[in-house]
């Protein structure tokens, strides 16, 4: 599909792990999701995260932010703050980012338990020049690796989607886009999302 292409809904013949979407005007549900989520610079790497609660609390990659020294966010309005890791989990690749600003434009967090193999799911993120990315495909596998529930689909592996959230058609979350190997950068290769159940018991930890 061309960036000039609109939207399809997901009965339009639309191929598994094809991008659907590269500007801001998408299918109704989804719409909310992609103006909460938001660009992470840190260091010599870019990603994204996504908003989690009313109070500038963002959910990302550990691998994104891990180390950095500074970290820059960036939201859908074009705002820019600076961001600070308020916890991290190596472990199950999951940061909190806290920004300096209250929002309305949070997400859902799904339950793990209504999601299964067969089902649609969309990776949402944003490109280093801000342009808004949403890609469909199928969930192929639930996994357990390492001791981490993970969502295997069959969408490619993609850097710009490090951190950004996996959605339902609704615009519920059921993962955080990851990857099981740092390197593997692979357009073959399956795509991976930590499953909400680890994210809410990550965000909500005592």
């Amino acid at each position: 599909m061309n960036s000039g292409d609109r939207f399809r809904s997901p009965d339009a013949g639309m191929r598994a792990g094809q991008e659907v979407e590269t500007a801001a005007a998408i299918l109704l549900p989804l719409e909310r999701v992609n103006i909460s989520v938001v660009t992470i610079e840190a260091a010599e790497k870019a990603g994204n995260g996504f908003m989690v609660d009313a109070v500038g609390r963002i959910a990302t990659s550990y691998r994104l932010v891990e180390a950095a020294p500074r970290i820059k966010v960036t939201t859908f309005s074009g705002d820019i703050f600076l961001g600070k890791v308020i916890r991290q989990d190596a472990n199950r690749d999951l940061a909190l980012v806290q920004i300096p600003a209250r929002t309305s434009n949070y997400l859902t967090l799904g339950d793990a338990g209504s999601v299964d193999v067969g089902e649609e799911a969309y990776v949402l993120g944003k490109s280093r020049n801000g342009a808004s990315k949403v890609t469909r495909g199928l969930i192929t596998a639930l996994r357990r690796m390492h001791g981490t529930a993970l969502i295997q689909m069959d969408i490619p592996t993609d850097p710009e989607n490090l951190g950004g959230p996996v959605v339902t058609a609704q615009g519920t979350v059921v993962g955080i886009s990851t990857v099981t190997v740092e390197e593997s950068w692979d357009s073959d290769a399956p795509g991976f999302a930590v499953s909400v159940h680890e994210l809410k018991a990550f965000i909500y930890a005592r």
